[in-house]
């Protein structure tokens, strides 16, 4: 984004043009004379639109890993709440706060590999259901 004074004009504005215009007098043409005279209001003029070069971006998917991470922490939750337990609880199980197990539910953090079969003990489910296909 630049502003009015980056821009330079092959047809400069006139102070009395620009007063002329914040006046809100009308103009025998449609276009004000300077395109930065919207500048005055606080509007901002990208370059990259006024040239037409502006890519369109498209939003990257997540990666597999992440996608995986998010759906076993939904898992973890769902039988988390189906037993009654709290994070608390689970936590002390696992070793770790309770803003750690948040974290793995989310999805934020993936699960190490040492902490599986105590998790997996502590929500009774054999160690091969943290491997079974999901919906990552």
């Amino acid at each position: 984004m630049l502003n009015h004074a980056a821009l330079s004009h092959a047809r400069p504005c006139s102070a009395s043009s620009v007063s002329a215009l914040s006046a809100g007098h009308h103009w025998p043409w449609r276009q004000p004379a300077c395109p930065a005279v919207g500048l005055m209001a606080g509007n901002q003029i990208d370059l990259e639109d006024l040239l037409g070069t502006k890519r369109n971006v498209v939003p990257k998917q997540e990666p597999q890993r992440i996608r995986w991470d998010k759906a076993l922490g939904k898992r973890i939750r769902h039988r988390r709440t189906q037993l009654g337990l709290s994070m608390d609880r689970v936590a002390e199980a696992v070793g770790c706060s309770y803003q750690q197990v948040q974290k793995y539910e989310l999805g934020r953090n993936a699960i190490k590999a040492a902490l599986v079969p105590v998790l997996a003990e502590t929500l009774a489910v054999p160690v091969t259901w943290f491997f079974e296909s999901s919906d990552a």
